[in-house]
């Protein structure tokens, strides 16, 4: 658990949170307790839930895209005017990076800088969005060691084309509700704590556009590299059975001949 504070604002941080926690949460601070039940459940979907007191969010957004699959994480934001409240089940990097560049900005400069809570939001979903790039680099790396293995006539590289669209399906299917979130959080902060946060999230939906459009881009190139692997291997098929017809037209006179004296006949 972390506990920081600065300029009237308390960012609560909990990582695997037990039910005493989150019984604290709701007699604190009055939090409804379906949203709590859903900040711990593993099945949710991206969603925010205007409240009168609090906002609720939850994100999910992969954190890695191996051979197999993408693997999906999420955390949940409770959002006053003066306090956040992040929840996750795993350690997520970005949250560590933030909080320890404010503890260490407390210790060389002796108080941390002022932010607001719709601040300090956009910088953690900042930091989620952008840790996406990188993943999404990946994939392009990937798709390139493919290319030369597709248009190698010899080599049959179904089963790794069919890896990577698994991969690309996954992201697409985990980053595109935060293309529709983007605009009700913006909203929701402003009704809630009248901060001004428009330019702000606009760079982050610009953001998702551009990991939205690379993997658009992935897609289609996968599909193709899928086409062509197939018309390869069709036109493999095609030589293979061309060769066994010349083979198995070559033999039918001498099978022909062979046929007729095998019989019982006087010729």
């Amino acid at each position: 658990m972390r506990d920081i504070k600065c300029s009237g604002v308390r960012w609560i941080d909990l990582e695997n949170p037990s039910k005493n926690d989150m019984m604290t949460l709701e007699i604190d601070y009055g939090f409804h307790a379906l949203n709590l039940e859903d900040s711990q459940s593993k099945i949710q979907l991206t969603k925010v839930e205007q409240h009168k007191d609090y906002l609720f969010i939850i994100l999910r957004f992969p954190v890695l895209c191996e051979n197999h699959h993408c693997v999906p994480t999420q955390i949940s934001f409770f959002l006053g005017k003066d306090y956040l409240i992040t929840i996750h089940e795993k350690r997520i990097p970005v949250l560590d990076e933030i909080a320890n560049s404010c503890e260490d900005m407390a210790m060389e400069f002796g108080k941390l800088p002022p932010f607001g809570i719709g601040s300090l939001l956009y910088r953690i979903m900042e930091g989620i969005i952008n840790s996406l790039f990188p993943i999404v680099e990946n994939i392009m790396d990937r798709l390139e060691n493919l290319e030369e293995s597709v248009f190698e006539e010899k080599k049959v590289v179904l089963f790794d084309v069919t890896l990577l669209r698994r991969s690309i399906s996954d992201l697409r299917r985990i980053t595109a509700p935060l293309r529709r979130v983007i605009g009700e959080i913006e909203l929701g902060v402003k009704s809630l704590t009248g901060e001004e946060m428009g330019i702000y999230f606009t760079d982050l939906r610009d953001h998702i556009e551009k990991i939205w459009e690379l993997s658009e881009t992935a897609k289609e190139i996968v599909d193709i590299y899928k086409d062509t692997d197939y018309t390869l291997h069709q036109q493999r098929m095609n030589r293979a059975l061309v060769i066994l017809t010349i083979i198995f037209t070559a033999t039918i006179p001498t099978s022909t001949v062979g046929t007729l004296y095998g019989m019982n006949v006087v010729l």
